[in-house]
């Protein structure tokens, strides 16, 4: 069991060490029982050799509990097995000494005495209540160490699956935009556009970032807006002046970082249900700032009136992606309002970095 960490190596290896360990707490309990005992009459020789002797049988008694029952019994949920098993091993090491105490104990040491009878059941009762002196710490500590053990394997797997359901998320994330932005080179190509050009170029730029640059945990702000004004610089070469685009941009960016993968799927959306049944005037404004290390995003787009039910705008899988990683990744420390109604569309993000 680790109990301390000091810059000194070797005095954290022998302290932590499982030997010391147990070697001490029998040496230290030895010599508390023994002077304990030896105030009566002021002969601690007599009672550390009175200790000494039915010291192997509380040895055996504590290793066959804690290294044997516990494992075996308790640590598997089988109670009343362990319950049964502990009280009679209890019962068998009460006996044990009662033997002990009658035929070596009384006779060498306290002569004096008058002998009671070696198996009264009143007597054994008492004997295995005052075992209870020598198994009641090292019960607790091994049961202590169990339910911490147990714990730290909850987080190890609690981390991990969090981890595991964060990284797929994040990749929902790119195939998702990656269909989209193709779906707009195909439609130029077909318009034999020369700007398909500049879109093979601008989206080599995202899928970089996003095949190097967002498998951390946090990437900086710099880098994840850059990535939203390389898609909408896609937006305007396939929409021209038929959307008006609006980005405005506040506050300390450069110092700080966010999740990655955040702020594009809320622009996406607003592209996918501002131009539906696109007309002269689409419209799409955006909002990004940092103040006191609080990140807020707003976007607002028009809605067409052709448009389909406004119910629609506010789902999808882009949004709900977004949603549970924001849940997962900031809980707590965000605020995400969406809203619709019959003209614009909106949405407001707060996330405290």
């Amino acid at each position: 069991m680790q109990i301390i960490a000091l810059d000194n190596k070797w005095i954290t290896k022998v302290i932590n060490n499982r030997w010391v360990q147990h070697t001490t707490y029998w040496i230290i309990y030895v010599a508390f029982f023994a002077y304990a005992w030896g105030t009566y009459d002021a002969d601690y020789i007599k009672t550390i050799s009175v200790e000494l002797i039915n010291l192997p049988a509380k040895i055996a008694l504590v290793y066959t509990v804690v290294y044997i029952l516990y494992p075996k019994y308790l640590y598997k949920g089988r109670i009343w097995r362990f319950l049964f098993y502990f009280s009679s091993i209890v019962i068998a090491a009460a006996m044990l000494q009662r033997i002990t105490d009658n035929l070596i104990i009384v006779d060498y040491f306290f002569p004096e005495w008058k002998k009671v009878d070696t198996f009264t059941f009143s007597v054994l009762i008492q004997t295995a209540i005052n075992l209870g002196a020598v198994l009641a710490l090292p019960m607790t500590i091994k049961l202590m160490e169990y339910i911490a053990s147990v714990q730290h394997n909850e987080q190890v797997l609690a981390k991990e699956k969090l981890e595991a359901e964060l990284a797929f998320l994040r990749n929902q994330v790119q195939p998702h935009f990656l269909f989209n932005t193709l779906n707009s080179l195909y439609a130029l190509i077909l318009k034999q556009s020369n700007q398909s050009l500049d879109v093979v170029l601008k989206l080599s730029e995202l899928l970089r970032y996003m095949l190097y640059e967002t498998n951390a945990t946090k990437v900086d702000l710099r880098k994840e807006i850059q990535s939203v004004q390389n898609y909408l610089d896609l937006e305007k070469i396939r929409y021209g002046n038929r959307v008006e685009i609006s980005l405005n941009m506040w506050g300390n960016i450069d110092q700080n970082s966010i999740a990655p993968m955040l702020i594009l799927p809320f622009i996406e959306n607003s592209f996918k249900h501002g131009t539906q049944g696109l007309d002269e005037s689409a419209w799409i404004t955006i909002e990004i700032g940092v103040k006191e290390h609080r990140f807020t995003l707003k976007i607002e787009n028009s809605i067409p009136q052709e448009s389909a039910d406004i119910h629609a705008m506010v789902g999808g899988i882009g949004l709900q992606n977004v949603k549970r990683r924001l849940s997962l990744i900031y809980p707590e420390q965000h605020t995400l309002k969406i809203e619709a109604d019959t003209l614009s569309y909106s949405v407001f993000l707060n996330i405290e970095l």
